[in-house]
């Protein structure tokens, strides 16, 4: 198995068994084993469990992270590191998205919004879930997701609050936090550690158009 082959599949594995069974309860061996790999070859490639956990975290906010060149077995990394890296891609990721919640243009449309979580959350869902699902792996990566979230939470109630052809509803942050965590439901939890998710084909554009005309035909006056 070529060693992009191999890192993809233990990158899917180690996804997996950290989301449904936890990082503290996962062993080296438990990976090593859904992987179809020795123990002895997944440590040939990571000097630790940490090190493994830093390169998904690496791999999740860096599409390219996974198939760039690297330098073997990886090693814990420092923990500023991740921390400038986790701050650098929520600040990417949220520029767009709050300058269209913010502004005072009234063209950005529930629809537009809809579309924008679903692509947050196929890219970054993961990551997300594997921090909900262990708080104590990293105070600083789960401060920083909790600050994302309500920042999130915020930015949306403002939306709904200012857009001319909305209803006015009795409280806009419980609204937004509907509108996310229903998103997130259906485009990560529903996918990853959902308990019939080893059984969800569903087609993920058919469910975003669901969402769409569900909250649309919620929200709009």
């Amino acid at each position: 198995m070529k060693t992009d082959t191999k890192l993809k599949n233990i990158f899917e594995n180690a996804c997996t068994l950290f989301i449904n069974s936890g990082y503290n309860e996962t062993k080296m061996k438990d990976i090593a084993q859904l992987s179809n790999i020795s123990v002895g070859s997944l440590y040939d490639l990571f000097d630790s469990k940490r090190a493994l956990i830093d390169f998904i975290f690496l791999a999740n906010l860096d599409k390219n992270y996974l198939t760039s060149s690297h330098d073997f077995p990886l090693h814990e990394v420092p923990t500023n590191h991740l921390i400038k890296m986790t701050e650098s891609t929520y600040e990417t990721y949220t520029e767009r998205l709050n300058a269209n919640l913010l502004s005072t243009n009234d063209s950005y449309s529930m629809e537009s919004l809809i579309l924008d979580l679903f692509d947050i959350f196929k890219i970054y869902g993961r990551y997300f879930l594997i921090l909900e699902k262990n708080p104590t792996i990293d105070h600083n990566l789960l401060n920083l997701y909790e600050k994302y979230r309500k920042t999130l939470y915020k930015n949306i109630a403002i939306y709904l609050n200012k857009k001319s052809t909305f209803r006015k509803t009795e409280n806009s942050t419980y609204d937004s936090m509907l509108i996310v965590d229903l998103v997130f439901w259906w485009s990560t939890h529903k996918k990853y550690d959902s308990f019939e998710n080893s059984k969800n084909k569903y087609n993920m554009d058919i469910m975003s158009k669901t969402i769409i005309e569900a909250l649309t035909k919620g929200y709009e006056i």
